[in-house]
């Protein structure tokens, strides 16, 4: 029987029994796993939910979906290596915390010439800034910051950008597609200001982590939003898929 116990998702704890199913081997690559409909009634789960549970198991590479045949266990591919993090609120759940979401800055600034530089922008042009900073049950766990032209992204400082998901918005409501992502990862160790907003000490290790996400438009490819996190070691595993590349 699924747990009750909040504030995990149903949806979590099912993709978690099926991963586990995978991963001993009671599900091998190529079955094919039970429909939406006979897992929902074996696990007491609304459709939605089990669909829910299905997607994070894709985005982990641990099954395939195919058009009007269901969805199959993945067979381990070793084709190319792509790093990828996990969402945040994802992985505090993962973790059984409660994950939370505090903005600290929304604003429009000129692109210096570093940001015109990164962005492929005019110096000058407008670009949104904001910094949020991830929490878990109410612990500071990842500090970041995202720029991107306003052209992009219009009204995105109207959005409610605490309880959404700022890729989704980008993505899903302003249509811009999010095709390449390049990542540069350090460990280090955290200087004063930032040891102080994430409540650590300085000197404490830390995930340094800077990505560029590119579009496309008319065929060409261009660089649409820089991201930079720090991440406290103690709380976030950072971790490597093998998977197809884009």
């Amino acid at each position: 029987m699924l747990s009750k116990t909040p504030p995990v998702p149903k949806y979590f704890q099912l993709a978690q029994i099926l991963s586990e199913q995978i991963s001993s081997g009671a599900l091998q690559p190529g079955d094919q796993l039970p429909t939406e409909e006979e897992l929902g009634a074996s696990y007491d789960l609304s459709r939605g939910t089990v669909r829910e549970a299905i997607r994070l198991l894709e985005n982990d590479g641990l099954v395939r979906r195919e058009r009007g045949r269901g969805t199959f266990v993945a067979a381990v591919t070793r084709s190319s290596s792509l790093f990828s993090l996990m969402p945040f609120d994802e992985a505090m759940r993962r973790q059984n915390r409660s994950p939370s979401t505090r903005l600290l800055t929304a604003e429009l600034l000129p692109a210096t010439a570093e940001l015109a530089q990164r962005l492929a922008l005019e110096e000058g042009e407008t670009v949104i800034h904001t910094v949020r900073l991830r929490l878990a049950d109410e612990q500071p766990v990842v500090y970041e910051e995202r720029y991107l032209a306003q052209e992009l992204c219009p009204q995105l400082l109207a959005e409610d950008l605490v309880n959404s998901s700022i890729h989704q918005l980008i993505v899903f409501k302003y249509d811009v597609p999010l095709v390449k992502m390049t990542y540069t990862v350090e460990v280090g160790v955290l200087p004063a200001a930032e040891a102080k907003i994430l409540q650590a000490s300085p000197g404490d290790e830390a995930f340094f982590v800077e990505r560029l996400t590119y579009s496309e438009r008319d065929g060409a490819r261009f660089p649409a939003v820089w991201f930079k996190g720090i991440y406290r070691e103690s709380d976030f595993n950072l971790m490597a898929r093998l998977q197809d590349s884009l």
